[in-house]
């Protein structure tokens, strides 16, 4: 058994993990970098389409020229990667990093004073949305349309229905429409899209693709190949309507129904998992409860840019340097959301710091000229931030300045009266 060690070890070779470690390479760490499949890149590998960089590089790139560049910093580095590479085991204690994996050279064994975990997330299921009937060839989730489109050239099926309105589900349509899809229908139970503005106008309007909203699919037709599906319209709290009943022809069926944080393996070391993300409990280095172990991109929160992904994985960089360092903490403020706040992170504040402290937070209503507010445990008010426009579908960021946290044990984030 071949044993390494390093400072860092940085498992996920997606966007996150490699800013991660290419981060803690400048800071001069020696880093190994593990990641389960033959590339890096994670699953921008497969995102020919542009949007990504915009924060980062204030220009638009692909998915393969962002993921492009980190991988050059990795080359140029003195980063050591570990492809086709698995996990199968890991100890971890506070003095004590150490993994087991397996790779077609056999069995590592890989040892580090801090782990930074960029596991990334997957994509919900028909049997998690409860979607009934046959289990027949056609149906897939958009991940797999998407690298069976971009990377092997395959076009899944000719009439096509999407179901999901976030933005994944919108850029698979225009994918599709443009590969030549004879027919495509998007359906999703919300009142409109849950995806970005941009992706709605240009992915669907213009390209005028049909989709109905307040629609669900409630069973799925078919032998051996996907024939059609069972469209029903549904009220406000997702209930079917009786009587709305309807029977779509289609060949192929493509599930976009939303993402969720691979977090299992911190869950089995100790992690406390968030129940609202699904994601580790972290502080505002993205360390999770457990002293040395740190998550970033996806695996916190499901992210809409890359780019907020990406400066997660620079700020825990941050953190790991702290950690080994040994920095001491100080007092711990419970950064709480409120009622109108559906999603948060960090959940706390330990660090000692200067700097200000950079949240993310995801609204649970769709409203017009608020404010948010930071308010206390006593409620009294300590900053508002106004925004022209919030919906649940658009992940907020903001920073808070350290200095009017002091003396507070409990921090509260809600959207204020406008």
């Amino acid at each position: 058994m071949k044993t390494y060690e390093y400072d860092v070890i940085v498992i996920g070779g997606g966007p996150s993990g490699l800013a991660a470690a290419t981060k803690l390479a400048e800071k001069g760490y020696s880093v190994g970098l593990v990641e389960r499949k033959e590339e890096l890149g994670g699953i921008l590998d497969q995102c020919i389409h542009d949007g990504f960089g915009t924060k980062i590089f204030k220009k638009t790139l692909s998915g393969l020229e962002f993921s492009a560049f980190f991988i050059q910093k990795v080359h140029s580095s003195n980063i050591e990667t570990h492809l086709n590479t698995y996990v199968k085991d890991m100890r971890i204690d506070k003095n004590k990093k150490e993994i087991l994996t397996i790779s077609p050279e056999g069995v590592k064994k890989i040892k580090a004073k801090a782990i930074v975990y960029a596991l990334g997330c997957r994509e919900r299921h028909q049997f998690e949305i409860k979607i009934g009937g046959t289990r027949p060839a056609g149906v897939y989730t958009a991940g797999m349309v998407q690298r069976l489109v971009n990377l092997y050239g395959i076009l899944p099926g000719k009439n096509i229905l999407i179901v999901g309105g976030g933005d994944v589900g919108m850029i698979v349509a225009r994918h599709l429409h443009l590969e030549g899809a004879e027919s495509i229908l998007i359906v999703f139970p919300e009142e409109r899209f849950a995806g970005l503005p941009r992706n709605v106008q240009q992915c669907v309007l213009d390209f005028k693709i049909p989709y109905r909203p307040r629609t669900i699919v409630k069973e799925i037709v078919g032998k051996e190949r996907v024939e059609g599906a069972i469209l029903a319209k549904v009220d406000e709290k997702w209930q079917p309507i009786p009587g709305t009943d309807e029977f779509y022809p289609c060949d192929t069926i493509v599930l976009s129904v939303g993402l969720i944080p691979y977090s299992r393996k911190l869950k089995n070391i100790g992690a406390e998992i968030d129940p609202k993300t699904k994601g580790p409990v972290v502080n505002e280095f993205f360390e999770t409860t457990v002293d040395g172990t740190f998550a970033v991109g996806n695996l916190v929160q499901i992210f809409d840019y890359v780019d907020d992904a990406v400066e997660s994985a620079f700020m825990a960089a941050e953190g790991v340097e702290k950690y080994l360092n040994a920095e001491p903490k100080g007092e711990r403020i419970e950064l709480t959301p409120g009622k109108s706040i559906r999603t948060l992170t960090p959940h706390v504040i330990e660090w000692k710091d200067e700097r200000n402290i950079v949240a993310f937070f995801r609204p649970g209503l769709e409203k017009e000229n608020v404010y948010v507010e930071l308010r206390d445990e006593k409620g009294t008010l300590l900053k508002r931030y106004f925004r022209r426009y919030i919906r649940p579908s658009t992940l907020e960021r903001i920073e808070i300045p350290r200095e009017i946290l002091k003396g507070t044990k409990k921090v509260v984030l809600d959207v204020g009266e406008s």
